[in-house]
């Protein structure tokens, strides 16, 4: 008979230890044989700011194309939707957070939504645009007037939509007295930037300079200001009926209206506490022990993905 060796408590505790990732978790299905679009895709997401500062893992699954039922919408050919409840279902049961899909495709084009999704004929790039679409941002580039109709009905959190006072305002604290609550970034604009301008005193910073171009940031620290936060007036609903003012929190111009442009320093600290609020760890943040049901709920309420429904009817128009 062997005789027993008593274990010691550093080697029971080993025996029991099970390491738990508490990371946020992004799973890219496609229905590319050779994954490299979503290979592509892995890369531009976790090189780019703020993301790259999160503790975030993302695989890749391959599935078949009639998995994903892909096809373009409302008659618009670069306005590709993804019939995609069965997929949300099978990622939650692989315990993912957020879906990407990657649809092999000669079209260039995509949509936002609950789950993002991009042609393999896109840019890489096109999955930022169309994730911040799925944390709330908008568009900030001109809707068609048939766009206008579709998406010009309520703002974002890079968007403010206000209505300015046709005989302007008797001081910039008059303008901020009847708005700054409209102003979703409101927190962020200081208190000796205007939101008014000329002798007339109308309402905003000033206008967005299309011409001038966030810089993209793979760079492991936010982007520097070109300009200060404030209230500067966009084109995004011009074609609405009737026109729609639009406000946005930087000067340049972001991903948000051409692709390669980047998020720009006031997109990114957006998209930062939205990140935050949704539960997403930063990388090496400490990890906090809560009881089982508080976890439950966190993860819950981190958790993006919409069962309840395909994904086509939250779809977004992506940039030009």
């Amino acid at each position: 008979m062997k005789q027993l060796k008593y274990l010691t408590l550093p080697t029971i505790l080993f025996l029991f230890y099970i390491p738990i990732s508490n990371a946020y978790k992004i799973s890219v299905y496609t229905d590319q044989a050779d994954n490299s679009k979503a290979l592509e895709v892995i890369k531009t997401f976790k090189t780019t700011y703020p993301f790259n500062k999160f503790d975030i893992e993302m695989d890749i699954k391959t599935v078949p194309a009639e998995k994903l039922k892909c096809n373009s919408l409302y008659g618009i050919a670069r306005l590709i939707g993804c019939e995609s409840g069965n997929i949300a279902e099978d990622a939650s049961q692989r315990g993912i957070d957020q879906v990407f899909i990657v649809k092999e495709s000669s079209e260039y084009g995509g949509s936002g939504g609950s789950i993002p999704v991009i042609t393999t004929n896109s840019t890489p790039r096109m999955i930022l645009h169309e994730y911040l679409h799925t944390l709330g941002l908008c568009d900030e580039y001109t809707y068609a007037t048939s766009e206008a109709t579709n998406y010009c009905e309520k703002s974002g959190p890079n968007m403010a939509m206000i209505q300015p006072n046709p005989d302007g305002y008797t001081s910039d604290l008059d303008a901020r007295t009847q708005h700054m609550d409209a102003i979703p970034w409101k927190t962020l604009i200081s208190e000796n930037t205007l939101i008014t301008r000329s002798t007339k005193l109308q309402l905003g910073t000033g206008p967005v300079n299309s011409s001038i171009y966030a810089t993209p940031n793979t760079t492991n620290s936010a982007s520097t200001f070109g300009a200060k936060i404030g209230l500067y007036e966009g084109k995004t609903c011009i074609n609405a009926s009737p026109p729609k003012k639009t406000w946005q929190p930087g000067q340049e111009a972001s991903i948000m209206e051409f692709l390669n442009a980047g998020l720009g320093a006031s997109n990114e600290a957006m998209v930062e506490n939205i990140l935050k609020s949704r539960g997403v760890l930063l990388k090496n943040e400490e990890i906090k022990v809560l009881p089982k049901e508080v976890n439950d709920e966190t993860r819950k309420n981190k958790t993006s993905l919409d069962l309840s429904a395909p994904d086509s009817s939250s779809s977004r128009v992506i940039s030009k």
